[in-house]
């Protein structure tokens, strides 16, 4: 039975696993923040785990559950859980207000104009978002969120963002990194339309002062998650810059 684990003072992280095309093991993390006024969750997981993870917050909340549920982006695998969490507690929700017509179903993710090849072909794959659900309030890039800045993180989709902690120096940035195989990489491409903006959200990741990086796939890197960053940054450049000599 998975349970929160801290990873701070006031953030506790739930893996959930979860399986890309039924095929590969790529587990998933939601993030359980606690706040002056009460409990923010931060993510939801699949609909297969939706039982598992309202039963974890059950028990992390002692029955309370959240206030509101903080989503990065409207994904299958981010998403999915929204209707047992309104069965279950029916907290306000929130995104950013690019992310909004895809979490109320007006718009689907596979409509998303490619800028890549294998977006172009992966899209076809993608799960349909079918969550249909209102969303309580809408949020921009620099606004707070439950005493979080949100951070606007474009390219794997319009509107994914992250939470920055500043009390606790943790950057919960959704997919716009992943920490697969203790290794730093960018966002999937088959489910990304827009790599360069996601390049681009990478970089802004790399401005921001934190301690704690926390992505949705991969274990959390406590302490030195910002070095790491740079230096996935500085890798990345330094093959950009070889294949370009190399032509």
């Amino acid at each position: 039975m998975p349970e929160f684990e801290p990873v701070s003072e006031h953030i506790a992280r739930l893996e959930l696993p979860w399986r890309i095309f039924d095929l590969v093991n790529a587990p998933v993390s939601v993030w359980l923040v606690r706040g002056e006024g009460g409990y923010t969750l931060i993510d939801t997981g699949p609909p297969e785990t939706a039982d598992l993870m309202v039963a974890a917050v059950a028990r992390a909340t002692g029955g309370q559950g959240p206030q509101r549920v903080l989503l990065t982006h409207g994904h299958y695998d981010h998403a999915g859980g929204l209707e047992a969490l309104r069965v279950a507690w029916n907290p306000a929700l929130l995104c950013h207000r690019e992310e909004v017509p895809f979490v109320t179903g007006e718009v689907d993710y596979r409509q998303l104009k490619p800028h890549s090849f294998t977006f172009w072909i992966g899209r076809f794959f993608l799960a349909r978002n079918d969550w249909g659900l209102p969303v309580a309030r809408d949020l921009e890039g620099g606004q707070a969120a439950d005493g979080m800045a949100v951070i606007h993180l474009p390219g794997h989709t319009p509107g994914q963002i992250g939470f920055l902690h500043p009390q606790d120096r943790a950057m919960i940035c959704g997919d716009a990194v992943m920490n697969l195989k203790g290794r730093l990489s960018p966002p999937a491409a088959f489910a990304t339309p827009d790599p360069e903006t996601a390049r681009a959200s990478i970089r802004r990741l790399g401005e921001l002062d934190y301690a704690h990086l926390l992505p949705s796939h991969g274990p959390p890197i406590l302490d030195r998650g910002r070095e790491a960053l740079l230096a996935f940054l500085g890798q990345a450049q330094a093959e950009e810059e070889t294949l370009t000599g190399q032509w």
